[in-house]
């Protein structure tokens, strides 16, 4: 058994009690209070790290400072945990299941928090090796695609240092034990967009006397859904989903405004932008052609999730050495769903791994739903993972 192992067995009772506390105790995105206390408390009363600090209102920021003689420019590694939970009745009949009312870790995050506070106590034991430094990000609100925001925009944060990056997510229909890879695009962009169609209300009897938001509307919905299929190569990806549409007040007046929402998601920069140009080049069309306005808002989510092909290579070492060489699997098909650890990965390289989480043998843990589950195993994988990646990327043995 290697010396990493025998560290994470000697803390993995302590991350089991943190797992069943957080997850009885969620909290939604942005108000992870008692969360960012607990990780906070833990962080100074039973570690050494060199700076704990709040991060926006509970965002929490450690660092650790190896010791080592640096040869070369100096290193800083990134390593994420996400906290947030979502507003879901849990329905796991749990000793720990959530205490709170209508909401609940349906995704994973609590795993997510515990592998890297655990990591911390796990690398504090390898400071003396260490020729770097190791920020542990304790992110609040991925689930609303903020939190990464505030950590990119705090003063004392200077990503300017950091030379890597790290993160972590559990995966309910991968083998607790193993861990999931891909290069380059592995998560999709998401932006939502907000139409407001205007015309002019009539008697449903005089049509020419009135400018029909539906009709505009429906012309609308219709050339939007031409954009992927003919103006997205066949070989690259992109959904646009139009999912809520109300207007008009009464079946003989003749709507004056629709709204209609959505959402757009892309894998890479260029389709994105090309994309968002095309929605606004086809409502300047409707509306020169049906005489009706447009107010178009498109609200900028996070940027595509790209994996740096080096980097990955360096976690599937570190994975084979800590968790077996038959723990890797691969990926060749990104996903489209978003993740703002997307925004970290954009200023430098990187990795975003996919950790499993459903019970062997057992059903598939589907996320965001009331029977999510995590296996207890992702917790010692997520310690190790993060762990070795670290000491992979800073040269030491383990």
């Amino acid at each position: 058994m290697s010396e990493l192992i025998d560290i994470e067995s000697g803390i993995h009772a302590q991350s089991v009690e943190s797992w069943h506390h957080l997850h009885q105790n969620p909290e939604l995105s942005m108000r992870e209070y008692n969360t960012a206390d607990y990780i906070e408390r833990a962080l100074r009363e039973t570690t050494g790290v060199d700076r704990v600090k709040r991060v926006g209102e509970t965002g929490v920021w450690a660092e650790l400072v190896g010791t080592a003689p640096r040869q070369g420019p100096e290193r800083t590694l990134v390593l994420r945990g996400d906290m947030d939970a979502l507003p879901i009745q849990e329905k796991n009949e749990l000793p720990f299941r959530s205490a709170v009312p209508g909401v609940m870790h349906a995704c994973g995050h609590d795993v997510h928090t515990v592998s890297l506070l655990a990591s911390v106590g796990i690398l504090e034991q390898y400071r003396d090796r260490i020729p770097g430094t190791v920020w542990f990000f304790f992110q609040p609100g991925e689930e609303v695609m903020g939190g990464a925001l505030t950590f990119l925009a705090d003063t004392e944060i200077d990503f300017g240092r950091v030379t890597g990056a790290l993160g972590i997510h559990v995966a309910g229909n991968l083998e607790a034990g193993k861990i999931r890879l891909k290069e380059g695009p592995v998560l999709a962009s998401a932006d939502a967009l907000h139409f407001r169609i205007l015309g002019e209300s009539g008697h449903a009897a005089y049509p020419t006397a009135a400018r029909d938001a539906i009709v505009a509307a429906a012309n609308l919905i219709v050339q939007l859904q031409t954009l992927v299929s003919r103006e997205v190569d066949a070989t690259d990806s992109a959904v646009l989903t139009l999912g809520r549409i109300a207007g008009g007040t009464k079946d003989n007046i003749i709507a004056q405004e629709v709204r209609i929402d959505g959402t757009l998601r892309t894998l890479s920069k260029e389709v994105r932008a090309h994309l968002q140009q095309a929605i606004r080049r086809i409502c300047d069309g409707i509306e020169l052609s049906l005489r009706v306005t447009i107010e178009l808002e498109i609200e900028q989510g996070s940027v595509p999730l790209v994996n740096d092909g080096a980097f990955v290579r360096l976690a599937e070492r570190a994975a084979k050495k800590a968790l077996g060489e038959d723990s890797v699997s691969w990926s060749d098909v990104p996903g489209l769903a978003g993740e703002d650890f997307a925004y970290f990965l954009d200023r430098v390289p990187g990795a975003f791994v996919f950790i499993g989480s459903q019970t062997p043998g057992g059903p598939p843990a589907k996320g965001h739903t009331p029977e999510f589950y995590t296996d207890k195993d992702a917790l010692r994988v997520g310690s190790l993972l993060l762990s070795s990646v670290a000491l992979e990327f800073f040269g030491v043995d383990y």
